[in-house]
């Protein structure tokens, strides 16, 4: 028995009569006695397999072996189900195969967790048995959707006349917005390679070079810290045009990813994009990269508690910093005092040395800061944040960049949580006017903004 003459996800009411013959997982096995039935599943899908005395004893006799995970290559005849058995749950589930003929290609030890959509399984084991996480149907579907977005992105660009052309992987170190990965040479004894963080300098040569239009869906390292929004490699689409201006290349950009939702996904999107800027982007939302399907914006408060006794405001303002706050609605009973003290570990994470903060009551601001605020500052702070009885405030005060880091994570956390997050919106929209170059607290240089930002 070699080869296959259809997917499992191919057994439709079409294929009713027919000789299959399929390659596949067991899912799930029932044995009802006379009867198994068990679940076929491959990257196409499941389709449900019979074995029956009726058709092959030694079918049925060697199927009384199959347990969850074996590999299995069977032969029969594809059946219309009985109406009461349908399965409407599944494309394949009006039909199933009445098997003939089986060989189990190879056997499994018991799972650590079922092979299916939803799983109770940690992170750390999933990760433990990737090889197993990665059956999973929505973990295939993922990996599918990545293809099919970056084949249209290649023949879209295609279209627009650009060349794909790969870079140099092992380079030399250049000065960019984190640290490089070094690899070294084996011939040439203490030198070293560098991992690219981006092919910038690469495609900048192939522009003098007069080849005008270049992409690369390229891999790019960074060493930094693993946070949500970083990671030590990652994939990004890269491009560069000469004689090109810029409100040409940002039409062509909303026209890729106008088709890319609409293939992929079958949503039209609105184009042109809404624009805001770098300055408003990180004031209005602490990041780059704003989420804008919701609000709970940081609002600036440094004016309002410029000469108030809390000196972990006058410190940050004096040193040229700024305050900022969340209103985070109705949360102040919701949140013990633990849970408050654990979002100040959380922004510690993005370089705040703490959290304050303070619970809105009828009358008053109650909280470890309230009594550094007078009657007039507190006036002025429910005012500017629109504070509400039950409405739970947080400030931050520091260096621009950490105040914006540390309140704009703390806003994405509370949208997840909160159930903010509008998900059935895709709110695209344009960044602009990056500043040239930004100082980088750990580096102790200026550098250019990360790639990712731009």
């Amino acid at each position: 028995m070699i080869g296959r003459s259809h997917h499992c996800g191919q057994i439709l009411e079409n294929t009713i009569g027919e000789r299959v013959e399929l390659k596949g997982w067991a899912q799930t096995r029932r044995d009802l006695g006379q009867v198994i039935f068990i679940d076929l599943r491959d990257r196409s899908g499941i389709v449900q397999i019979v074995f029956n005395p009726e058709v092959s004893e030694e079918a049925l006799n060697i199927a009384d072996k199959v347990r969850s995970e074996y590999v299995l290559h069977v032969k029969g005849t594809v059946v219309k189900r009985d109406p009461e058995t349908v399965n409407e749950k599944i494309p394949t589930g009006t039909v199933e195969v009445h098997v003939d003929e089986i060989v189990i290609l190879n056997t499994s030890k018991p799972v650590p967790f079922q092979i299916e959509a939803d799983t109770n399984a940690s992170e750390d084991v999933r990760l433990k048995y990737r090889y197993l996480d990665l059956r999973r149907p929505d973990m295939q579907k993922t990996f599918a959707l990545r293809h099919q977005t970056s084949k249209l992105i290649r023949n879209f660009l295609d279209e627009e006349q650009f060349l794909e052309i790969e870079t140099p992987m092992l380079t030399k170190s250049t000065p960019e917005g984190a640290r490089d990965y070094l690899v070294p040479s084996r011939v040439h004894h203490g030198e070293f390679y560098a991992l690219p963080q981006s092919p910038q300098l690469f495609k900048q040569l192939l522009m003098v070079s007069g080849f005008e239009r270049y992409y690369q869906i390229v891999r790019c390292f960074r060493d930094e810290d693993l946070r949500a929004d970083r990671q030590p490699e990652f994939t990004q689409v890269d491009i560069e045009t000469s004689f090109m201006d810029k409100e040409d290349l940002l039409a062509m950009m909303e026209s890729m990813m106008a088709k890319i939702m609409k293939e992929v996904h079958g949503l039209d999107i609105p184009t042109p994009f809404p624009r805001l800027t770098y300055d408003d982007a990180m004031n209005r939302y602490g990041s780059d990269k704003p989420d804008t399907r919701f609000g709970l914006e940081l609002i600036e408060l440094t004016d309002i508690v410029r000469n108030c006794n809390f000196k972990v405001f006058t410190n940050a303002i004096e040193a040229g910093g700024i305050v900022k706050g969340l209103n985070v609605k109705g949360v102040a009973d919701k949140l013990s005092r633990k849970e408050i003290d654990e979002l100040a570990d959380f922004v510690a994470i993005y370089g705040a040395k703490g959290l304050a903060w303070l619970k809105v009551e009828d009358d008053a601001l109650k909280g470890p800061i309230a009594k550094f605020l007078n009657e007039e500052e507190t006036s002025a702070l429910r005012e500017a944040m629109n504070a509400e009885a039950g409405d739970l405030l947080f400030f931050g005060a520091d260096k621009k960049q950490v105040v914006f880091d540390a309140l704009g994570a703390l806003r994405l956390k509370f949208g997840k949580e909160l159930g903010l997050i509008d998900q059935s919106k895709y709110n695209f929209l344009w960044v602009v006017d990056f500043p040239l170059v930004e100082y980088d607290e750990e580096a102790k240089r200026y550098v250019a903004p990360l790639l990712s930002g731009l």
